[in-house]
């Protein structure tokens, strides 16, 4: 405990430092109202498609933000670009996210954008039982991370020992339909959308696992806890324009807009895309996106962390939003 208290001091010191050119930076446009913001993302899949609406549909803007999305490949790297102050928010992992705050990062989960697993598990062609998957590879993105906890997951439900398995880190979802087309592997896990990608190639899903009623935080907004202690407004004002993109996802205006403004981000085949949309609006989207407790704590018992759950989320900011309604309000100004 006392080591991860000393790096906590350590990396609240830098932070001292590293908040320094982020004011800096947006002097000039907050004379003009408009503060710029950079924000990671660690994922590329419809995961993100609130983020991409608020951005694209100028609802951060209207709350006074000009916000620029910076991709980051891989959890890891996103929560070291967190820690290094390079970015104060995050959309990341909730694995993530509590392995760098157990780790003494000064990270918090303040949206839960996606609360279960948003996954098919898919093998290769010429394998219809479980029995056969004994002994074969799978891919997942990297260990102790979302497709690491899914691929096991998967595998257990399916009456399988993990063990009785090779799982191969290979990378985003793309390499890892490439491997199962190369032969490489035998099973994956893809999110909704992209899966239909690898039905057209003739694989199937084994197992849909979004249909599971496990708790699972799968993705959310991450907050540089030191920086929000200065930037509470902006915090709130990002908030508000994620929330504005849920509202507008969950029931947008114009479907054929809302899937062409996706399709510049996720250029898949349109109606592998439209079915992916149904599919998360229907079943994985909430208009206030607050982080599931019981799947933090799924995360928790899986990487064998004992530290208080409430040390690696913080609900409040969505809440306020809940208790005053924001959204029944911005529905009218979509």
């Amino acid at each position: 405990m006392g080591t991860a208290l000393s790096r906590r001091q350590m990396i609240a010191m830098a932070a001292g430092a590293a908040v320094a050119p982020w004011v800096g930076a947006a002097t000039p446009a907050r004379a003009q109202g408009i503060t710029p913001l950079q924000v990671a993302m660690s994922f590329h899949n419809l995961d993100a498609t609130c983020a991409w609406v608020a951005q694209d549909r100028g609802y951060f803007r209207r709350f006074g933000l000009d916000v620029t999305i910076v991709s980051i490949q891989g959890g890891a790297k996103t929560m070291a670009a967190m820690a290094g102050n390079d970015v104060p928010l995050a959309f990341s992992a909730g694995s993530d996210v509590i392995t760098a705050g157990s780790r003494g990062v000064p990270v918090t989960l303040i949206a839960g954008i996606i609360n279960k697993f948003p996954y098919d598990f898919v093998v290769a062609k010429g394998i219809n039982s479980p029995a056969q998957l004994k002994g074969s590879k799978g891919a997942i993105s990297g260990f102790g991370g979302s497709s690491h906890f899914a691929a096991v997951y998967g595998l257990q439900k399916l009456g399988l020992n993990p063990q009785d398995v090779t799982l191969l880190q290979v990378g985003d979802e793309t390499s890892r339909l490439a491997s199962l087309q190369s032969g490489q592997i035998q099973f994956t896990v893809l999110t909704a959308g992209l899966d239909l990608e690898a039905f057209d190639m003739g694989y199937k899903p084994m197992l849909k696992l979004y249909t599971s009623d496990q708790p699972y935080q799968h993705t959310g907004l991450a907050l540089n806890t030191n920086w929000a202690k200065t930037h509470a407004s902006t915090v709130d004002a990002f908030m508000k324009g994620l929330v504005m993109g849920s509202v507008y996802v969950k029931a947008p205006l114009d479907a054929a807009a809302a899937q062409a403004l996706i399709h510049k981000h996720l250029p898949i085949k349109d109606d592998n895309l439209r079915k992916g949309l149904a599919l998360y609006r229907e079943n994985l989207y909430q208009i206030y996106p607050l982080v599931t407790v019981p799947g933090m704590e799924f995360i928790m018992r899986q990487k064998k962390i004992e530290q208080p759950v409430t040390q690696f989320y913080d609900n409040s900011y969505v809440q306020a939003l809940q208790n005053a309604h924001f959204a029944e309000t911005a529905k009218k100004s979509l």
